[in-house]
């Protein structure tokens, strides 16, 4: 009894689909985050301040320090990021030294409490792109946005180039087996 295969054409675009598949799912595995206690203390600040650019939070002096040693080099040399880290940490130290002076011992727990900044936006966040991503893609372990985009246009881009191959061979197909 002859087995059943699926004709060229088809096992063509089959193979390009399922390709397809597991270039998405391993694209999507990837994309996937962490959860948020998973994070050391360095990458929390850091994804504090990539948040609305202010240190809102409450860190000790290792893990400013910490995050300071682990910005990322494209955020270091494009942003202020530093200077907010060393202004966070000497606040910290001055707020310490106002309340215990200077020969006491510090407190164990650093309750600062920022002071917050006036809205600009009415409350709402006017940029069309977080509003249709979500919050999901600020974080400094996120996937930058202009990266999903390429690697979409890539797949796109690869499916448009596979129909073309599959298309020219099936031409050269009807050509051959043709009335000559």
């Amino acid at each position: 009894m002859p087995r059943a295969t699926l004709p060229p054409p088809a096992r063509l675009l089959a193979v390009f689909a399922a390709s397809l598949l597991v270039a998405t799912g391993a694209l999507l595995a990837v994309a996937t985050p962490r959860a948020e206690g998973a994070k050391p203390c360095w990458e929390r600040a850091i994804d504090d301040w990539v948040d609305n650019g202010r240190i809102d939070g409450v860190y000790s002096a290792s893990c400013i320090t910490a995050a300071r040693n682990h910005v990322p080099e494209d955020i270091r040399a494009y942003t202020d990021i530093i200077d907010k880290l060393d202004s966070y940490r000497l606040n910290t130290v001055r707020s310490l030294e106002s309340t215990t002076g200077r020969d006491a011992k510090p407190p164990t727990v650093n309750r600062r409490v920022p002071t917050p900044e006036p809205e600009a936006s009415n409350g709402k966040d006017e940029a069309p792109l977080p509003y249709v991503l979500g919050k999901g893609t600020t974080d400094a372990s996120s996937i930058p946005v202009p990266l999903m985009v390429l690697a979409a246009l890539a797949l796109l881009l690869m499916a448009a180039g596979a129909a073309g191959f599959a298309q020219r061979k099936l031409k050269a197909r009807r050509d051959t087996s043709g009335p000559s």
